[in-house]
């Protein structure tokens, strides 16, 4: 027996199964629809600006909305599952963002494409956390960071199968046959009811013994005792008020080390977005052919993808914090480097490990964030993580065209997008152990094998 499992995990020393892998296929799906849902509107919009007559401004503006609405439904429906549970919510979050897709095939006007887009933005933000959360809560310890990393990276896949769909589909059929596309997983809805679990770790906080019986059996099945006796040595937490998890977060000595995170998670969605918003003005603007545009961008994601899990590999080898540390210090050196010229291998590899170290890297620290707060409060902490970091990303594709605009000396404008990188390292580096020293010796769920 491993007794050295964090109070509350229920699964912490448990062996890998066919039920842990369900879940990660499921959850990965999720984050699939994720992406293509985010990433259609930019494939589109040429499209849409040209049907709708729209100023650059409006395009903006109801690209914006999704974002916004990514903040409120991770500050509402992303913390909401504390209380009602995590798959209850997850689904919840499916109904909303399919159907407010699906509607944008049906839209007449401005008004009506930017209020779906915003609910669309609200079902995704309320998703992502509780989909961390869960497969967090219901993954082997040993595979943790690459189980999480290798569902969010699915976000990389929707967001390929967007751009495919646009390029393909939207000169034949119009722009509108995308968003119909959009409504697939309204489709899955009853595929997810009967396959998506409650989360362990939840159902035990709540004593409901008897639904968490069964999970325990399939996902633990060498263990031989059950959940009242794992509740017996759970976390020790005070049963706050539901509308208090969120002030839970800055208590029992939490509260700097929340701050930044929140530092953690702006800096990088600043960067993430900021990257993808301005690289091809920004490396025209340095001298290289603007129609190499979308071969920096593709080289970018693919760095992504290659980041993101080999960020989870090294996270459970090492730990999550020295892996942050280190890919935002690689983001600062990458992106300021691509500011001066370089050899068309050198570009690629700068490229490839900006991609990595910050698109890549948004896998690792929503899996960290997870990781940093006990069951109780962990879907509202990285809910309001991530809808902190959100302000980052609205932040980068502004600050982008605020560099362009005051004609900055190019390399200037890349150090500026490096600075977040070395901040968020900082932040990373500054945030205590303290849960993990705090954790208190207890019985996990299967035997410890040396």
């Amino acid at each position: 027996m491993d007794h050295n499992a964090a109070a509350g995990d229920a699964l912490y020393g448990t062996r890998l199964n066919s039920r842990h892998l369900m879940v990660m296929f499921w959850c990965s799906m999720l984050m699939l629809f994720d992406g293509y849902d985010l990433v259609i509107y930019g494939s589109i919009l040429p499209q849409l600006m040209h049907d709708w007559q729209l100023s650059p401004v409006t395009a903006g503006f109801i690209g914006s909305s999704a974002l916004f609405g990514m903040m409120v439904g991770a500050l509402t429906l992303g913390s909401s599952s504390d209380r009602f549970g995590r798959r209850r919510i997850i689904l919840l979050c499916l109904v909303v963002f399919g159907v407010a897709a699906f509607g944008n095939a049906f839209c007449t006007n401005t008004t009506e494409f930017t209020l779906c887009r915003f609910m669309t933005g609200v079902g995704l933000g309320g998703m992502v956390p509780n989909i961390v959360a869960l497969m967090t809560e219901m993954s082997p310890r040993s595979k943790r960071n690459i189980m999480v990393t290798i569902m969010l990276s699915f976000f990389s896949v929707g967001g390929v199968i967007a751009a495919l769909s646009g390029k393909a589909i939207t000169p034949a059929f119009g722009w509108r046959a995308n968003f119909l596309i959009a409504g697939i997983p309204l489709l899955f809805f009853p595929v997810f009811f009967k396959w998506l679990p409650e989360s362990l770790s939840f159902l035990i906080a709540q004593k409901r013994f008897a639904q968490a019986d069964p999970i325990l059996r399939n996902y633990a099945p060498d263990f031989e005792g059950n959940a009242a006796s794992l509740a017996i040595t759970g976390e020790k937490e005070p049963d706050a008020h539901p509308r208090m998890r969120a002030f839970d977060l800055f208590a029992h000595g939490r509260a700097l080390d929340t701050f930044l995170l929140w530092i953690a998670f702006g800096m990088c969605m600043l960067m993430v977005y900021g990257l993808n918003t301005w690289l091809p003005k920004l490396m025209a603007a340095n001298g290289y052919s603007l129609g190499s545009s979308l071969t920096f961008l593709i080289t970018l994601n693919v760095g992504a993808v290659a980041g993101g899990l080999f960020s989870g590999w090294l996270a459970d080898r090492h730990g999550g914090k020295p892996t942050l540390v280190l890919y935002f210090a690689i983001a600062a050196v990458s992106i300021g480097l691509l500011g001066y010229r370089q050899s068309p291998f050198v570009l690629n590899l700068l490229l490839m490990a900006a991609g990595a170290t910050t698109i890549g890297t948004l896998c690792i620290v929503h899996a960290f964030a997870a990781q940093l707060y006990p069951a109780s409060i962990r879907s509202t902490g990285v809910g309001w993580a991530a809808a902190a970091g959100r302000f980052g990303a609205v932040a980068g594709p502004a600050l982008g065209g605020y560099l362009l605009s005051q004609q900055f000396p190019i390399t200037f404008n890349f150090l500026v997008f490096a600075v977040p990188g070395a901040v968020a390292a900082i932040a990373v580096l500054l945030i205590s152990n303290r849960r993990a020293r705090a954790e208190p010796h207890v019985r996990t769920l299967a035997p410890h094998v040396e």
